[in-house]
């Protein structure tokens, strides 16, 4: 009887789709390849994060004392990576495994089938689960751990006051939550004992409200719910002194007018 070799039976277990139907009347027929297809088929699973069915029994401590002897693996390596399950044996620590290569690079000769597993096909199988794990977590990480997108609402060039040098820009979004901040980025310094205070100011100057307090080159101020961008459409930026005064100092560093940003 012609056998389904390792490297095929390894590929379908890790596909994780029943075989077609010559691979299954063969695994009916043959137990040999049904015992290797079962085993790489638990090792796929278990990679994958996946349960085995209640039936279905760890792999014995010797698979990995094969894959380990058969790929040469460093010795801090020989435990069992699933010894700490309950009723797993103690397993013995492998021979050295022999070299694979001869000292004059001609190939050394593979396991013949009938004595055992190629194990290191069952490696590649445990392998591959793992990878295909590792890649489907780190994506599900990536997207969790993604911002949330913001749409850009209206900007507004921030151009100096006479006797300062600075520039800048503002930025109203409004992330998918429905939520609108105000980003505002500004080249400039302040005199030592003060600081700079984020406004919004009606265009006839009647009214004002403040964001709160610039520090660094950048911030981003969360508009309250209930300010109409209509109404206030001036974002200034003023140097405050520390004296306790919550009123605008009289002192703007920039001033711009927010124009809505048109889709293209």
């Amino acid at each position: 009887m012609r056998h389904i070799e390792p490297e095929d039976l390894a590929v379908l277990a890790l596909d994780g789709n029943e075989p077609d139907a010559a691979a299954r009347g063969h695994l009916d027929e043959c137990a040999e390849c049904l015992a290797e297809y079962e085993a790489f088929a638990r090792t796929a699973a278990l990679g994958r994060g996946g349960v085995a069915r209640e039936h279905d029994a760890y792999p014995s401590p010797s698979v990995w004392a094969g894959i380990h002897s058969e790929l040469g693996l460093d010795p801090a390596l020989a435990p069992d990576p699933l010894a700490a399950r309950d009723d797993a044996p103690a397993m013995p620590v492998p021979p050295p495994a022999p070299a694979l290569l001869s000292t004059a690079d001609e190939p050394a000769s593979a396991p013949s089938r009938g004595g055992g597993t190629r194990w290191w096909v069952f490696a590649l199988a445990a392998a591959g689960a793992g990878i295909l794990a590792g890649v489907g977590l780190g994506l599900g990480i990536a997207q969790t751990l993604a911002p949330p997108a913001e749409t850009v609402l209206a900007r507004a060039a921030l151009e100096p006051f006479p006797g300062w040098e600075a520039s800048g820009e503002a930025l109203v979004e409004e992330d998918d939550d429905g939520v609108r901040s105000i980003v505002v980025d500004l080249d400039s310094t302040v005199p030592s004992g003060s600081v700079r205070e984020v406004w919004l100011i009606r265009s006839d100057a009647s009214g004002l409200v403040s964001l709160g307090l610039l520090d660094g080159a950048s911030g981003r101020f969360t508009l309250p719910s209930g300010i109409d961008l209509g109404e206030y459409p001036i974002v200034d930026v003023s140097a405050e002194p520390l004296d306790g005064e919550p009123a605008h100092s009289g002192d703007s560093i920039v001033r711009g007018e927010l124009q809505e940003e048109r889709s293209s």
